[in-house]
């Protein structure tokens, strides 16, 4: 992907919100499940969102159903998850160096 070309302000997404099972769904019941035994009671939930994958405002549960995402995160607010510039950027970052300690060094 060419990182000149223009992309659109919203990536094509699916529509929103669109449901196909009762809420949460059988998929979604078994992560949350297996969640709350590994993962400390102090890290709370408000509700059982589990994201399989995400695009524009839109995430979508393993289950299939798709909600607009009214909690972005810091990363998404302004482009929306996985916009194609960012993809292609992270993609082109990620093939120099992912990460550097520059303050762990030895003297």
């Amino acid at each position: 992907m060419n990182p000149q070309a223009k992309f659109p302000l919203i990536p094509e997404q699916p529509a929103a919100p669109r449901l196909k099972t009762a809420l949460p769904g059988p998929n979604v019941q078994t992560l949350t499940g297996r969640d709350h035994q590994v993962t400390s009671p102090s890290y709370t939930r408000d509700y059982p969102l589990v994201a399989d994958h995400a695009i524009g405002s839109t995430i979508t549960d393993p289950d299939g159903n798709v909600f607009l995402d009214m909690t972005a995160g810091i990363a998404v607010t302004s482009t929306g998850h996985c916009h194609p510039a960012v993809v292609h950027a992270i993609h082109e970052q990620s093939r120099r160096c992912l990460q550097h300690v520059g303050h762990g060094f030895l003297l």
